[in-house]
């Protein structure tokens, strides 16, 4: 996928404002169950060492509204492990949270006003509907990503102050603030292909699937679904969920998808009995996201596999500097 503008535009910063990419040296991602790190060779555009570690049960549980991390100390415990397994963090951290831990929408607008200020106003006005809280408590970043004889098509992430807050001071120690957040299914975006066929992700996290349609190099579909503990549940849960997608794209977008990619960063216990459910109910392949910038064999020994089951966010923003 050609982010075109939305690269550079893609980072949660202050109360409201158009977003901005800052390529990190070192990035963390925070989901529930563990904490991943990488370190980023950004002239190379490789992944020069990647760890992960576990996280205790109920340790952190994303909400858009809720606390989300119950335990900071065990949180922070993880991190610096995972530090010192990868190496130095750097001089930019990035910051990677759970997809269900913000909001993200697609707005529709007839114009926007060339005033910054105005133009955060009204986006923002129109992002409450979204919101389980109070717009103003709201960390927000929007950029155009499509434009039209009278319209304008705007992406739109949210995440309330509180909530990020927490995982800001979770990594506290690392090194300062971060210089970008994303939610993890945005770092993904750009290992996408190009072209005009419609492009579906599918991105099975630990607790929630977060589905994304492309087309034309725009961004036409995203939601992100809350899973449960119980493997058989979410097994029909996850069939449903790509079942109503497919059919948002034919009836609602007219959409045809040309390729299902699919990432799972959960636990190894049922991935062949979950993708195995999606190619079934999908009807073709589920072609795995391609790690570009990054040959397995240029890690260190025993990295690759941790990359394979975790990494592919930390690929997405090398490929995001393109």
């Amino acid at each position: 996928m050609d982010w075109g503008k939305l690269k550079k535009r893609a980072g949660i910063g202050g109360r409201t404002h158009a977003g901005h990419f800052v390529a990190p040296t070192f990035a963390l991602d925070l989901q529930p169950g563990f904490v991943a790190a990488a370190r980023l060779n950004i002239s190379k555009r490789l992944v020069q060492s990647v760890g992960v570690r576990e996280l205790p049960a109920g340790v952190l549980a994303p909400s858009a509204n809720k606390s989300n991390i119950a335990d900071l100390a065990a949180v922070r415990k993880a991190i610096s492990e995972v530090i010192q397994k990868v190496g130095s963090s750097g001089s930019r951290v990035g910051l990677l949270i759970p997809d269900t831990a913000a909001r993200i929408a697609l707005l529709q607008f007839e114009t926007l006003p060339d005033d910054a200020q105005q133009a955060e106003t009204m986006v923002l006005w129109r992002m409450r509907e979204f919101l389980p809280y109070a717009p103003e408590e709201a960390r927000l970043t929007f950029q155009i990503v499509g434009r039209q004889p009278g319209s304008l098509e705007v992406l739109v992430v949210a995440v309330r102050g509180s909530v990020l807050a927490e995982y800001e001071a979770g990594i506290e120690s690392v090194n300062g603030a971060p210089a970008l957040v994303l939610p993890v299914s945005v770092a993904l975006l750009p290992l996408l292909s190009d072209g005009d066929g419609g492009q579906l992700l599918l991105h099975l996290c630990t607790g929630s699937l977060t589905a994304v349609v492309v087309a034309s190099n725009r961004l036409r579909y995203w939601r992100t679904r809350a899973l449960g503990d119980d493997l058989q549940t979410n097994l029909a849960e996850v069939a449903r969920e790509t079942s109503r997608v497919l059919a948002t794209c034919q009836d609602n977008l007219g959409v045809q998808i040309e390729n299902v990619w699919y990432c799972e960063r959960a636990s190894g216990e049922g991935k062949p009995a979950i993708a195995q459910a999606l190619a079934e109910t999908v009807g073709h392949e589920l072609r795995p996201l391609p790690p570009k910038f990054l040959p397995p064999a240029g890690l260190p020994a025993g990295q690759g596999e941790v990359f394979e089951q975790f990494g592919m966010p930390f690929a997405g923003l090398l490929a995001n500097l393109n």
